[in-house]
């Protein structure tokens, strides 16, 4: 699933050494790009603690809390 091409590529980013910050900048960037067909767009938002949270239309959710990636299945 893109959720999965996701997550690894944020593995594969913080294994070639980037920091947190850059890591998250990356893929944020990528997620905003990424087209998801016909079920729309992933939307980027803060949580109140400032946690960035990746929302998938499918339901899903990943969120970056400045030190661990989290997911939620939808």
């Amino acid at each position: 699933s893109i959720v999965r091409e996701l997550l690894d590529d944020a593995i594969a980013l913080q294994k070639d050494g980037l920091s947190p910050n850059r890591i998250g900048l990356a893929l944020t960037d990528r997620w905003e790009a990424e087209e998801l067909g016909e079920a729309g767009k992933v939307k980027r938002t803060r949580s109140p603690s400032g946690a960035i949270e990746l929302l998938f239309p499918g339901g899903e959710r990943i969120t970056w809390n400045g030190s661990a990636w989290r997911y939620f299945a939808a």
